[in-house]
């Protein structure tokens, strides 16, 4: 096989590890009682550096502003996020994620790892796993570079 179809298959491996990992994510959110949109609307807030207002989150998923209110609303009467005023202007209302948010978050995250790459890594030995390690890092440097 020609590097060409090496790279095509190695991008659709990468591609559908992915995508296995993140419905396995998406299946613990489930239990913990999060629907598909609360779950990437947590994860949304949190990796912000600074709090989102309803029409930046209605932006950013393409919905309507009632639709995301509506998702923040269930997020708020489960006591992961909060609505808070902002302080620059008083007009709006931004969408803060609690420490309870955060913390099921990384729990979700964690349980994702160990039930789904943790588990398929348990399938090899040592010297394989670090030689994949080394190797996708390599792929991601080359990646990574600037052209």
């Amino acid at each position: 096989m020609d590097l060409y179809k090496k790279s095509e298959s190695i991008s659709n491996y990468i591609r559908e590890c992915s995508n296995i990992i993140h419905t396995k994510g998406h299946q613990i959110a489930q239990e913990y009682g999060l629907t598909y949109d609360q779950y990437h609307l947590l994860i949304y807030i949190d990796l912000l550096e600074r709090a989102p207002t309803i029409n930046d989150i209605a932006e950013k998923f393409n919905k309507a502003q009632n639709t995301i209110s509506e998702k923040v609303s269930r997020l708020e009467e489960k006591g992961l996020v909060n609505r808070v005023g902002d302080k620059q202007d008083r007009r709006m209302t931004r969408v803060t994620i609690t420490e309870e948010g955060k913390n099921l978050i990384d729990t979700i995250r964690q349980e994702r790892n160990s039930r789904a790459t943790y588990v398929a890594l348990q399938t090899m030995n040592e010297s394989e796993v670090d030689s994949l390690l080394i190797n996708l890092t390599r792929l991601y440097n080359n990646l990574n570079k600037e052209d």
